[in-house]
């Protein structure tokens, strides 16, 4: 009988301590989750009601619609415009990845000097999306553009070539997305590639391995999650947009060539479109979350989880 109380006393004091540490754990995340609800999961929802609606610049007099905002949204061609270009855009992503491997490697096997150029291809990331996108206007500019003095330096053109127009412009935005890109990707990469064991490339140079296989069986499966993250979170911000398309090609109005998704959702919204706008956010937030779940399935092929 006296055990039995005594197992009972030591059930209640456990079923306590585990009150107190849900307690404790809710208390911990509270701030967390409560600004989750406040500032991502209620704004979405408005913004979800918002859309079926033909508000204007308030909700004041507004009435529900439908489903007529998004058939809206899919008939406009600017807003279908910016879908492509961005789309388009997100080559340079890829394109970014591969350079900022090989410059990686060339640093992790040239540590001599290496701290000095991981700072320089830092720069641009340190500076704002429109500095960078004035610095790139002055540099594309025809007349006394950099660029264009010298390619005509070196004789392979004899005009100048007008980098922002509606055949170059896409290009253009690439190769500064690229340029602008490399510095994070870079100091991630380098993190990486550090953090591999070095006796493996030397089991691998006593076993014959040359350079190519030593690159294809050890750098890319160790540096697989990182080049993922890099890949899903520079095409979702590709998606996004806005300043550097703007800033490039302001001066021209807003020509569809270089419209953006988030570009056309501001024009509608400065128009008291408001329902209007939100649906095309919506969309394009669906847009993004569709590509980063085929990202993620495709993943399991070739990221090496376990490195």
């Amino acid at each position: 009988m006296v055990r039995a109380v005594k197992y009972k006393k030591s059930g209640g004091s456990a079923s306590k301590k585990k009150i107190k540490d849900a307690i404790a754990g809710w208390i911990f995340i509270a701030p967390l989750l409560i600004g989750m609800l406040l500032f991502l999961a209620f704004p979405l929802g408005y913004a979800f009601v918002i859309s079926f609606t033909d508000a204007k610049s308030t909700m004041d007099g507004a009435s529900f619609v439908g489903f007529d905002n998004y058939v809206t949204a899919f008939k406009e061609p600017l807003f279908m415009q910016g879908l492509i270009n961005v789309l388009i855009t997100c080559i340079a992503v890829p394109i970014a990845i591969f350079i900022a491997v090989i410059l990686t490697n060339l640093l992790v096997a040239n540590p001599r000097g290496s701290t000095i150029f991981k700072a320089i291809f830092y720069i641009p990331t340190i500076c704002g999306a429109i500095a960078i996108s004035f610095i790139w206007q002055s540099m594309y500019a025809q007349g006394y553009g950099v660029i264009n003095q010298m390619l005509k330096a070196l004789g392979w053109i004899t005009t100048d070539i007008n980098f922002i127009s509606d055949k170059n412009f896409l290009v253009s935005m690439m190769v500064m997305g690229v340029w602008a890109g490399l510095g994070t990707s870079i100091l991630l990469l380098y993190a990486s590639l550090k953090s591999v064991n070095r006796q493996l490339y030397e089991a691998a140079s006593v076993d014959g391995a040359n350079f190519v296989q030593k690159f294809r069986y050890i750098t890319l499966p160790a540096l697989s999650p990182t080049i993922f993250y890099i890949l899903v979170t520079g095409i979702s911000g590709t998606l996004q947009e806005f300043s550097r398309f703007q800033a490039m090609a302001g001066a021209h109005g807003t020509p569809a060539w270089a419209m953006s998704p988030v570009w056309f959702i501001y024009i509608r919204t400065a128009n008291n479109f408001r329902g209007q706008a939100t649906a095309c956010g919506i969309i394009l937030g669906a847009c993004i979350l569709i590509i980063s779940a085929f990202q993620f399935v495709g993943s399991r092929l070739w990221v090496n989880y376990d490195s």
